[in-house]
């Protein structure tokens, strides 16, 4: 069994990618869907995270208003720490759990799981290959702006806390480029799945 981890800052393509490995046979595992099942109301992370941060970041619903929590992370260094000192265990403790649960039932499979902040946390160790997915700044820029709903200001402060691409290439076995179509990213994709494949 061979786990890959996909990679690279946000609106960059990571999770078309994965879905590209996933229809060629790999079992994906998506960090952000853990996150959410980790601040699900009533979760001790949830309890964690309203006391810390108080009810304004709440939903009328109950549920955590992820667009005010963001405004608060991007704009406060020590608040995104303290919600990442809160979330980052949990998520992470999950991730391992369906790693192994796969690996019993099915270790021949390639596991992806897309790891947003991976070189950040400094976890590239833990799995055996590395992609990162690149892209132009401006093209990243406007992708989130349209995929969050978001002004360019807000996508800008989103983009700007986050760590460089230059420095996360070192770490990578592979780099896609995602400036172009999706026929383009399918092509490029599943040339490294197959080189990966090959390995297993």
């Amino acid at each position: 069994m061979i786990t890959v981890a996909v990679t690279g800052n946000a609106a960059s393509g990571k999770s078309l990618v994965c879905d590209i490995f996933e229809r060629l046979g790999a079992y994906v595992i998506s960090l952000d869907e853990l996150a959410r099942e980790v601040v699900k109301p009533h979760t001790e992370v949830f309890k964690k995270i309203v006391e810390h941060f108080g009810e304004e970041i709440l939903t009328p619903e109950g549920d955590l208003n992820r667009r005010r929590l963001r405004q608060i992370i991007t704009t406060d260094p020590e608040a995104r720490k303290t919600l990442e000192r809160f979330t980052h265990p949990a998520i992470f403790d999950l991730m391992d759990k369906e790693i192994a649960s796969i690996r019993t039932a099915r270790g021949d499979r390639i596991i992806v799981i897309e790891v947003p902040l991976l070189i950040e946390r400094g976890l590239q160790d833990r799995f055996d290959v590395v992609i990162l997915v690149d892209v132009e700044s401006e093209i990243q820029k406007r992708r989130l702006s349209i995929r969050d709903n978001v002004s360019d200001s807000e996508a800008q402060a989103l983009l700007a806390i986050q760590m460089p691409t230059e420095k996360k290439r070192k770490y990578a076995d592979f780099i896609i480029k995602n400036n172009g179509s999706m026929k383009e990213l399918e092509i490029v994709s599943k040339e490294i799945y197959k080189k990966i494949a090959e390995r297993s």
